[in-house]
């Protein structure tokens, strides 16, 4: 290893993108049938934990540069949270619903390696939004009575008020600097920062249901800002899919893989050494690499031994950042509800059950629907034994919309926060972690690398995935 790298990937050391690119020849590492080339890396081994897109995309990446990859995954399948329900009629996605037409990364592997990627066809013309105790059509929203909201909100749908206040005045540059020192007077609990904005109590109420945390209390501004630069400075625009559901993308990919994969083998410690790294599973397996990539949630790192333990800011971001609690409902229709009532299938409610997603075949016809719901609601929901947790979803069901009452039957349940291998959908932060914590908690320890959505900076979802991907086998090969 150059003097050079080994200043650079000390422990603790504040690493970023630029230094890699400079360690490595000043070029991305990238496949070449991405658009980049470069040379091959002299050797060298890496164990990477967690076989969803991350991990998958990391090994792709350093194999390309003949480094020898073995990878080690708790699940049964590929995929990590990219979850189609196969078993379904539909084949909804648990998670990794959303493609974005904009996920260049993405799209740029999966057409190289032929995985199936198309331009969504069938999306909801019309919704519904049952608020305060009625059921409105949202062409019908600015004026109906059900409708609370005050002044410029009321032209506004309910789930889309967090992005009218976070897009006004926005200061974020680009799609770093929400984690800049420069920002810190804004990561602040996204509540307070809304109702500087002037949100009324009535929109900070509805923002708080179905809002993609936790709780806006306990979220900071900056991780609402983020998307809102995100969707500003988007160019390309438009939904994509994988024809059969969105794991058909992984599955395909880790086709191309020429290391092992060894799944059902939940990782119990993980110890970086002077010369080496140790992966232990606890089925008492163990493999032994140069260095370690962990694709897993910082939610099961802390259930996993590491030696020597994590220090300072990186150890309190492993330990506290929170994910998000989502629990899924998949319904089955007896007969067309929607039809009977004339009324959009898609839901925005204001109730415990808080959405509704159709899930259609490639004609548009409806096979079955999504209940989503998350944060507080979820969290209780998760507490009931499962038949009461269907007794319930049922019931407000039909209360909200009498045509389900008896015509919807729960295919399956899916709750990502009490799921052992992810303990929560995805990362989001604590105010005051957005700028604290976010720079550094990826940052090389030792002999260990880190990637996953937590991990990225400019792009969420499985393009965050990507992007993670594409800096740690920088990481990795500018130590080779």
């Amino acid at each position: 290893m150059s003097q050079a790298s080994d200043r650079s990937m000390a422990p603790g050391a504040p690493v970023d993108r630029r230094t890699f690119l400079k360690v490595a020849g000043g070029t991305a590492l990238t496949l070449p049938w991405l658009g980049c080339s470069g040379s091959k890396a002299p050797g060298g081994s890496v164990v990477i934990v967690g076989a969803g897109l991350s991990g998958i995309s990391t090994a792709l990446l350093l194999e390309e540069r003949g480094i020898a990859v073995t990878l080690v995954e708790a699940r049964d399948r590929i995929g990590g949270r990219i979850y189609t329900m196969d078993d379904v009629v539909g084949k909804p996605d648990a998670g990794g619903p959303v493609l974005g037409a904009s996920y260049e990364r993405l799209l740029k592997i999966a057409k190289a390696l032929d995985a199936p990627i198309v331009p969504m066809k069938n999306f909801e013309t019309s919704e519904l939004e049952y608020v305060n105790g009625q059921n409105v059509i949202a062409a019908d929203w600015a004026g109906s009575a059900a409708n609370k909201l005050v002044g410029a909100e009321r032209e506004i749908l309910p789930g889309l008020l967090v992005g009218f206040y976070a897009g006004k005045n926005l200061t974020l540059e680009d799609g770093h600097a929400w984690t800049s020192p420069k920002h810190a007077d804004l990561d602040i609990p996204l509540d307070e920062f809304l109702r500087r904005q002037g949100a009324s109590p009535e929109a900070l109420r509805l923002m708080n249901i179905a809002s993609n945390n936790n709780d806006l209390s306990t979220t900071s501004a900056l991780w609402a800002l983020r998307e809102a630069q995100r969707r500003r400075d988007t160019k390309v625009r438009g939904m994509m899919e994988s024809p059969g559901g969105n794991s058909r993308i992984p599955e395909k990919l880790a086709t191309a893989i020429k290391g092992p994969i060894h799944k059902g083998s939940p990782v119990t410690k993980i110890s970086s050494g002077q010369n080496g790294v140790e992966v232990t599973c606890a089925s008492g397996a163990t493999y032994k690499a140069d260095y370690c990539v962990i694709t897993v949630p910082f939610s099961v790192l802390r259930g996993i031994t590491v030696d020597p333990p994590f220090q300072g800011a990186q150890k309190e971001a492993v330990e506290q950042i929170p994910y998000t609690a989502i629990t899924q409902y998949f319904l089955v229709p007896k007969k067309s509800f929607w039809d009977e009532d004339k009324l959009p299938p898609l839901m925005w409610t204001d109730t415990p059950i808080e959405r509704i997603f159709p899930q259609r075949d490639p004609d548009g016809r409806l096979m079955s629907l999504t209940c989503w719901i998350d944060g507080a609601s979820a969290i209780k929901l998760d507490a009931m034994p499962e038949a009461d947790q269907i007794a319930f979803v049922k019931a407000e069901l039909a209360r909200i919309r009498p045509s389900t009452k008896d015509n919807v039957e729960v295919a399956r349940i899916m709750s990502w926060a009490r799921d052992p291998y992810s303990k929560g959908a995805y990362s989001n932060y604590l105010p005051g972690q957005a700028t604290r914590l976010k720079p550094v908690m990826g940052n090389p320890w030792q002999r260990l690398h880190f990637a996953g959505e937590h991990t990225a900076f400019t792009s969420p979802g499985m393009e965050g995935a990507m992007e993670s991907a594409e800096r740690v086998a920088d990481e990795v090969l500018a130590r080779l």
